[in-house]
This record gives C-alpha cells, sequence and structure tokens, in this order.
C-alpha cells in the first residue's frame, strides 16, 4: 500500500509518519509540506522519494502511483483537500475537524458519497483500547442520570519542546498571514461574526473538543438538543448542556490553560455507579487511557481498568489501511464528522442567539 504523507507538522512527526514507516506493507511514495526544509529533513528520514512544498501538486502528480493520503494540515485545509483527493481516486484519511465550517463539511460529504474510495476522518480516540472499553461499560447500564465531558489541555507548545525534537519549518511570514487570514474567515462563516473573540474561541475550542464530541457521539448518539451555552473569560471556556437520545443530559465543558497537567475525561453518572474515562496527553505516546468504575450504594467499589497501552494513533492508521485493502469500512466518518462541526458552530450561534445550522436530530 503506497500513501502519500500531507502535511508534516507536529502531529505528522510524532505519530503519523514513524507509525506509517512501521506498519508493515505500508510504503510512505511522497511527502508534501510547505516549509522545503522539512520535506527534505523528513524524506530523508524515512526515503520518500517524491517530495513536494504544494499538497495539491502532490495529489496531482501522484494519483496514479498511490493508493490513498493521510492529511494533517491546518484545519482550514481540510476540506479542500480531501476534496481533491478524493476526486483523484485516492482513499483519503483527513486529520479532525473535517472543516472549519459546516458548508465545507458537507462539500466533503458529498464527494466522499459519490467517490468509489474510503474516506476516514482521524478521531483517533475511536480506537483506543480504553475508550473502547469505556463504551462497553456504559452500554451495560440501565439508567444514566448525567453525563458530563472536559477537556482541558495543557499548553501544549511547552509539552512538545521538553519531550520531542521536531522540524520546524521555515516558512516566510506571507504565507503564515495567507494561512491565519484564511482561518480567520472560515471562523467567522461558521459562527456568522467577526468578533475577534468569538472567532478565537470557536477556532480553539473546535479544534479541542471535536474528538470529545465524537466520542459522546459513538457512545449515545445524537444530539437532540442545546439546553445552554456560555462563553466566556475572555475566549478560553465554555460550557454546555447538550440533550441527547432517550432525554440524557450531558455537560461539556472545554478551556484553555497554562499549566502543564492533561484534563480530558468523560464521566458518566448512574444511580448505583460511575463510569469514567481519563485520556492521557494525547501528543506522548503510548500512555493509555485508565478506565474506573465506582460502584455501591452501601459499600464502594473501585475498580481500574488499564486495557492496553497500545498507541491510538497507531491502531486508526492500521484500520485505515484494512479499509483501503477492503477489509473494512470507516468507523470515523465524514457524515459524523460534519455533525460535529455543525453541533460545535451551534453552540457559538445558540449563544449569539443566531439560527442554528445544524439538525440537533442527526
Amino acid at each position: 500500500m503506497k500513501v502519500g504523507m500531507i502535511g508534516a507538522g507536529s502531529i505528522a512527526q510524532i505519530m503519523h509518519l514513524p507509525y506509517l514507516a512501521e506498519i508493515p506493507d505500508i510504503e510512505i511514495e511522497a511527502l508534501a509540506d510547505p516549509g522545503a526544509n522539512t520535506t527534505e529533513t523528513l524524506g530523508d528520514r524515512y526515503n520518500v522519494p517524491n517530495r513536494y512544498q504544494d499538497s495539491e501538486t502532490l495529489i496531482e502528480e501522484e494519483q496514479n502511483h498511490l493508493d490513498g493520503v493521510v492529511i494533517a494540515t491546518p484545519m482550514q485545509t481540510h476540506a479542500d483537500l480531501a476534496i481533491s483527493a478524493l476526486e483523484a481516486g485516492l482513499h483519503t484519511f483527513v486529520e479532525k475537524p473535517i472543516a472549519v465550517t459546516p458548508e465545507d463539511a458537507e462539500r466533503v460529504v458529498e464527494v466522499a458519497d459519490a467517490a468509489d474510495v474510503d474516506c476516514m476522518v482521524g478521531y483517533m480516540k475511536r480506537y483506543d483500547p480504553g475508550f473502547q472499553r469505556f463504551a462497553e461499560l456504559v452500554e451495560d447500564i440501565d439508567q444514566i442520570d448525567l453525563a458530563t465531558s472536559v477537556v482541558i489541555p495543557p499548553d501544549v507548545g511547552s509539552v512538545l519542546e521538553d519531550t520531542y525534537d521536531l522540524v520546524q519549518a521555515d516558512l516566510d511570514d506571507a504565507f503564515i498571514e495567507e494561512s491565519m487570514a484564511a482561518r480567520q474567515r472560515q471562523c467567522e462563516a461558521a459562527i456568522g461574526t467577526d468578533d475577534n473573540t468569538l472567532t478565537r474561541a470557536y477556532g480553539y475550542h473546535l479544534e479541542s473538543i471535536c474528538h470529545d464530541v465524537n466520542a459522546l457521539r459513538g457512545v449515545f448518539g445524537s444530539v437532540t438538543g442545546i439546553d445552554h451555552v456560555d462563553v466566556f473569560s475572555d475566549w478560553k471556556y465554555l460550557t454546555a448542556q447538550l440533550r441527547y437520545e432517550g432525554d440524557l443530559r450531558c455537560m461539556l465543558e472545554s478551556g484553555a490553560t497554562d499549566r502543564m497537567w492533561y484534563d480530558e475525561r468523560i464521566q458518566v453518572d448512574a444511580p448505583d455507579r460511575s463510569v469514567s474515562i481519563g485520556f492521557s496527553n494525547a501528543f506522548i505516546k503510548n500512555t493509555p487511557a485508565d478506565v474506573r468504575v465506582k460502584q455501591g450504594t452501601e459499600e464502594t467499589e473501585e475498580t481500574i481498568h488499564t486495557p492496553s497501552a497500545d498507541e491510538a494513533f497507531k491502531r486508526e492508521l492500521e484500520y485505515f489501511k484494512e479499509c483501503v485493502e477492503g477489509n473494512a469500512t470507516p468507523r470515523t466518518t465524514p457524515t459524523d464528522a460534519q455533525r460535529d462541526v455543525e453541533l460545535i458552530a451551534d453552540l457559538f450561534r445558540e449563544f449569539q442567539g443566531h439560527e442554528l445550522v445544524g439538525d440537533p436530530r442527526m
């Protein structure tokens, strides 16, 4: 299986490139990144024969030589690149979120539905053995009183500097300004405002909580309503109460902080027990999630499950390979990813009193 790696930033260097090189029968045939120094250094490191600074050129020139591509570029480029790859007949793995705007997410879904290849979205938590165990334990609960999801990651930049020796792309100021301007335009369009605080908040929280929104979808199904939203502490914090099928309430908390510890967890409370999962730092390899069950109304018993230290990023790439080979179908689909973008955009639209763009029943 021959793949092209599009985007060679932090997550590609930490996870995608080394695991693609490690999985049997996968060859990294092409690499694209706007930093020439990045493509040369990493191309030499992973023996990649075809190197590009323009992602669209990689797709155009290599489409007849590749089976698929892995897209790990900035989120404002995901939709256009995924559409180009799918229209070129390439199996496509695109990192989350699938797009910045609901409209662009819908465009990807339309092209993916018409394509004769698979499209899979990089929600790696859905492939985490800990999450899969958590989902099984929640399924065994007859009555759920409340679900809570908290996402407050640390200062990721300092964590990466302390842990990895990454190749930093040499990019000119004009390129960076153009890229950030595109991100800003898309954030404004997604939530219907040019308020800098709210657009900054949307961009941050979209990237931060789309994993968890998708994980909640995998456990509880579709959101049927938004009961409450607040955005506060400038742009840094968001809280919301979501309503799921069966009238289940879920409290969602998302924040930004300079502190050094990673706080990402989902807890399900039932009359006789609580089931929770605490995710480890997503940027540190092979650090497993802990799943805890605390139960009892008269006596308390607590069990901690650590199913595996298998790396979720590697497991999702292995699953993508199975899809390309025809042995599986995508579990994290463009349609679900579209619904995730719609929901997060609607949290901000609800906060502003705007008309919602998503169908909460989907």
